[in-house]
């Protein structure tokens, strides 16, 4: 029964977001949506929907150029990716707490303990009141900022607001203008980066944050999430101001502080994305930071926080000599370590395929391909040019990524769990030298 029912929910994931994808493709071809650089191909109307429903940000064409009924189809999209991919995630996972059991329930200890088990309708409602709570704030905010800014009326702040409100905390990075955020205000890209930091960091935290009191802990799950998104964002900022300072354009700490919030979820950037002036070192940790990705249950993708932050917890302890993974006085199950080392190998390996098929499609340099590449899994947006560019081979690839990317770690931690063999021999231990 719980091998059927985790089958299922493979699928039913799977092809929830192909719908939707290509719903967006036949929607972004009707005959009302135009675009200002021509007709719009079919490609690039895939590749324009998988973006959206992937929230990812990753465009062949540009957003503006697309007219209003073009623009609301893409937010549409954006919004229906980033809530499908929450109420999804933690439906399955509520409902599997249902029909596993025991043991098997907890090895989502790390997830599901932090739900009521009893009732979907709960964590759907939080879902749901979350996120139109954030969003209406971020419009308010913005809409106030664009004001400010001088170069927009009433309406237009009210339209840059309502697309960039819901882009920014649905992480997709999707803007209504060609250069991103370059130039805007500090106060919006404040309002931005919170809203992507609330967006990212998953409907599981987000949960136990509202039932906190002084009867109830902050789980494992949650703490792992805040203490890894906070060294993230501080280390990211840290570095490219370090960095940069040393490049022919120096960025300002603001800046710093919003590529490193933006680089591990949604894409917008504030200074120029070109190879030519970015520190190589810069380059590196941005494809790090995207493959890193958002936290599980929230509106990113890539390989997530708690899956880098038990990997290098796992290595802390085999340097310390400790024979189990220990964090806060707990001992993580070894399944849900090896699942972490695991999704991160994979996409570390379909980031190297994918980056060398790129390299022989497009003709792009090996640190281009790997970023972009990694842009798409991480479902990030950031581009250093190939997207815009690229040929019907490449922007293929590119599709492929942001699908994985975003179904990926969630689809693969329920086909582990469904291999899962309970053994009831034990072998003889033996050592393999390692060095």
């Amino acid at each position: 029964m719980t091998l059927s029912f985790l089958r299922k929910s493979q699928l039913y994931f799977i092809f929830s977001f192909l719908g939707a994808i290509i719903a967006g493709t036949l929607l972004l071809k009707l005959p009302w949506v135009t675009h200002s650089g021509g007709t719009l191909e079919w490609l690039d109307a895939l590749f324009i929907s998988t973006s959206a429903v992937c929230v990812t940000g990753l465009v062949t064409v540009t957003t503006s150029g697309f007219n209003l009924t073009g623009q609301l189809i893409i937010i549409a999209l954006i919004q229906i990716g980033a809530l499908g991919i929450m109420t999804l995630t933690a439906s399955i996972i509520v409902l599997m707490g249902r029909k596993m059991n025991y043991s098997n329930t907890m090895i989502l200890s790390s997830l599901s303990d932090s739900f009521p088990l009893k009732s979907v309708d709960s964590l759907l409602r939080t879902i749901l009141f979350y996120s139109i709570v954030i969003e209406f704030a971020g419009f308010v905010l913005l809409t106030y900022g664009f004001l400010l800014d001088g170069r927009f009326d009433f309406g237009h702040s009210c339209y840059h607001a309502f697309f960039h409100a819901v882009s920014a905390f649905c992480n997709a990075g999707f803007s209504t203008f060609d250069t991103s955020l370059i130039g805007m205000s500090a106060f919006i890209k404040i309002v931005i980066s919170l809203l992507i930091i609330l967006g990212g960091l998953g409907v599981y935290v987000i949960y136990d944050l509202s039932h906190l009191s002084h009867k109830h802990f902050l789980r494992i799950h949650t703490r792992l999430v805040l203490i890894t998104s906070l060294l993230l964002i501080v280390f990211g900022a840290f570095s490219f101001k370090i960095l940069e300072h040393q490049s022919n354009s120096p960025i300002s700490w603001l800046d710093a502080y919003f590529q490193s919030v933006t680089a591990r979820t949604a894409g917008f950037n504030t200074v120029a994305m070109l190879e030519s002036e970015l520190h190589p070192g810069t380059i590196i940790i941005l494809i790090a930071f995207m493959l890193i990705g958002a936290s599980p249950g929230g509106t990113g993708g890539g390989m997530k926080t708690t899956t880098a932050a038990l990997v290098f917890i796992s290595l802390y302890n085999t340097f310390k000599g400790n024979t189990k993974v220990l964090i806060f006085k707990r001992e993580i199950l070894q399944n849900n370590v090896l699942k972490a080392f695991t999704i991160m190998f994979s996409f570390i390996a379909v980031s190297v395929v994918a980056a060398t098929w790129l390299t022989a499609t497009d003709s792009a340099s090996l640190e281009s391909a790997f970023f972009e590449v990694a842009s798409a899994l991480g479902t990030v947006g950031l581009s250093l040019g190939i997207s815009a560019k690229a040929t019907a081979a490449g922007k293929f690839i590119l599709i492929c990524c942001m699908f994985v990317g975003r179904i990926g770690p969630f689809t693969m931690f329920l086909f582990l769990l469904g291999r899962e063999k309970a053994s009831r021999l034990e072998y003889p231990e033996e050592r393999v030298i390692l060095g």
